[in-house]
């Protein structure tokens, strides 16, 4: 089951971060120091998280941190980053906001045109793990703040580096700013190819710009459609297909289609002294470290589609175990079991949902064992409830490529999975330096059912 309600996305009011009386120094400070990230060669501009030590990356409106990260402009709320350091003790991280373009590199504005505030905050909020065999220091902020503030709309890279002066990148995370100019209106429609009709869905949409005063809608206007909060398989740099008056038509055959995919998988682990049934066992070693198994799964691409409720690739971090799921929460070593005749010999099998940022990592690759007929991985989480499922990827791929993952094998695609869908819409008129979003909508793919 997906996110219920349309996306509104967090909200943020220029009012609260007016930083008036500081500006004369902090157009001074801008000036000497230039930007707070000369390195940018050492981050990428995508949800990345950088060190083997950060683990458990959550980012978006404040209290539902597995939701899409959205703010909107003129209004009052936040996007919140938690995260723990594995390495324990108190360590100096710093965070800074990069204004991109539509195709997420830097849009060239300096930090006094798009923040009311400092370029750069201190992480001054952190605690550390009590009453855990795992031990860990949990860090938080919010954006934006009292030094922080936003005033354009647009594309954002959140990056969090360690030491002021060094610079070294841990996590970077995309989030987006609307200035809400436009409406949109999106339909599910049947695919036009006749290989896609079962194992696909397409989206048409329309956007209302009347007030927006566009001159040229066709060149002026696109749009970046994702699937769950995925950036990864976005399709992005869509124009409109042809125009009527005030509106942007964005029906094309064959063109905003995704794989449909399968419900996600789910582990609960928020309780380890009463462990739910898709745990076998829970067990802790020497008192140092807790170790869990689930029951072993097979693929799910060859058999009949159900129906369950999910929230699509997403984890929650509980604990009903202890008060604190922030600081109590254990690491159990999850085992993961998956069973096949044979191995896939062109391809290496992975782990993947948010909890990997929507990456094939080599941290969360499955190996074959012959001895039983199935791919193990022993991966750590953090107590709480997680989906996830099972992707491949071709195993001669250059070290460094970017790895596309592939569900046909494990998982499947099904016409009628439910899915999210958002829409985000970018507005650059002739002469301006930077692509705004004035307009973001969300789709489920059981609304048009």
């Amino acid at each position: 089951m997906g996110e219920q309600a349309a996306v509104t996305g967090a909200t943020l009011s220029h009012n609260d971060t007016c930083m008036q009386p500081r500006a004369y120094l902090i157009a001074l400070i801008t000036l000497l120091i230039g930007n707070g990230l000369s390195a940018q060669e050492d981050y990428l501009f995508s949800d990345q998280t950088y060190v083997d030590n950060i683990r458990t990356v959550r980012f978006g409106p404040d209290g539902y941190e597995h939701l899409f990260p959205l703010l909107t402009l003129g209004e009052n709320a936040q996007l919140h980053l938690v995260f723990d350091d594995m390495d324990a003790g108190v360590k100096n991280y710093v965070y800074t906001i990069i204004h991109c373009n539509r195709s997420w590199e830097p849009s060239g504005l300096q930090p006094l045109e798009y923040i009311d505030g400092f370029e750069e905050e201190n992480v001054q909020q952190f605690a550390f793990s009590f009453k855990t065999l795992a031990i860990y220091t949990n860090y938080e902020f919010r954006i934006p703040n009292r030094n922080i503030g936003i005033t354009k709309s647009g594309n954002y890279l959140l990056v969090v580096y360690e030491d002021e002066d060094d610079k070294i990148p841990v996590i970077s995370r995309r989030f987006v700013v609307v200035d809400r100019k436009v409406t949109v209106a999106a339909n599910l429609v049947r695919p036009t190819e006749v290989s896609k009709m079962h194992t696909h869905q397409e989206l048409d949409f329309t956007v209302d710009h009347q007030r927006l005063g566009a001159r040229s809608p066709i060149s002026e206007l696109s749009a970046t459609v994702l699937q769950n909060r995925r950036w990864d398989n976005a399709i992005v740099g869509l124009a409109p297909k042809f125009t009527r008056p005030d509106q942007a038509i964005f029906d094309y055959q064959n063109k905003i289609v995704f794989p449909a995919g399968n419900e996600f998988r789910f582990i609960d682990l928020r309780s380890l002294r009463a462990p739910q049934s898709d745990i076998d066992y829970v067990n802790v070693v020497n008192n140092e470290y807790v170790e869990a198994e689930l029951g072993p799964v097979i693929s799910r691409a060859r058999g009949v589609h159900l129906s369950f409720a999910d929230i699509n690739g997403g984890f929650v971090i509980e604990n009903f175990d202890q008060n604190n799921a922030a600081l109590n929460g254990e690491y159990p070593s999850v085992l993961f079991t998956y069973k096949v005749d044979e191995p896939y010999f062109n391809d290496h099998l992975y782990f993947f949902g948010a909890i990997t940022d929507w990456q094939l990592k080599p941290a969360y690759q499955l190996r074959y064992n012959p001895a039983i007929s199935a791919y193990v991985g022993r991966f750590p989480l953090k107590q709480g409830y997680y989906n996830y499922c099972f992707a491949t990827a071709p195993s001669d791929a250059k070290a460094g490529s970017v790895q596309v993952p592939d569900f046909s094998l494990t998982e499947g695609n099904y016409a009628d999975t439910e899915n999210d869908y958002f829409i985000l819409v970018y507005y650059r008129p002739f002469g301006s330096r930077f692509d705004q979003v004035v307009g973001a909508y969300q789709l489920n793919s059981q609304q048009t059912r």
